[in-house]
């Protein structure tokens, strides 16, 4: 769970950068347009502006791969549920487990297929989103001819700079869903065996 809400609000902080960056060159444009500033001085806040867009592009390529990784990991959490689902059913078919254990671990199944399924649709229309905004940012990001330029002090916004990508959690990972249920069917199943060679041994 924690790692689900890290991407989201690293998703979420990302958009409000980019927003950001865009609504200060809109305002320096128009202080150009209006001739409020002169060329020079558009350009050197502008630089400015489009170094930090570039920074917030290159966040957004790791954040992609990252949820690339994680949709890999979800879809293989799902084929693993699926497989212990199929597993079940024809040991239910078969009478190899009782009603009980069949009820219960079936239902634990479809709710941790259900979880897995809607974190995977929500990471994909991330990605999505994600995907479309690198499209924008390099239409919006435009290399600028500074050869004969004179050199131009560094101006500095009284904003906060662009915050860095967030450092991964070293934290223990918590058990998965899959993790959790593999534990149970294989407990349960132990215990089926156990009967089923009381009742030859009687």
């Amino acid at each position: 769970m924690q790692k689900l809400i890290s991407w989201k609000h690293s998703f979420r902080r990302l958009n409000e950068e980019y927003e950001l960056a865009k609504k200060k060159r809109q305002a320096l444009g128009n202080l150009l347009s209006t001739g409020k500033i002169s060329q020079s001085t558009h350009s050197l806040f502008d630089r400015e502006i489009e170094d930090a867009m570039a920074e917030i592009e290159n966040q957004r390529k790791a954040l992609l791969e990252k949820m690339a990784s994680k949709t890999m990991e979800l879809e293989e959490q799902i084929k693993t549920l699926e497989i212990l689902f199929a597993k079940f059913e024809i040991q239910h078919v078969t009478g190899e487990v009782d009603e009980q254990i069949y009820q219960h671990e079936t239902d634990l199944l479809s709710m941790g297929l259900e979880t897995i399924r809607q974190e995977l649709n929500a990471v994909q229309e991330a990605v999505n989103q994600l995907s479309n905004s690198d499209v924008m940012m390099q239409q919006e990001i435009k290399p600028q001819t500074r050869g004969n330029e004179a050199p131009q002090p560094e101006v500095k916004f009284l904003e906060e700079p662009v915050l860095a990508a967030e450092k991964e959690s070293h934290e223990p990972a918590e058990e998965t869903v899959v993790e959790k249920i593999e534990c149970t069917a294989e407990a349960q199943n132990s215990e089926v065996e156990a009967k089923s060679e009381e009742k030859q041994e009687t």
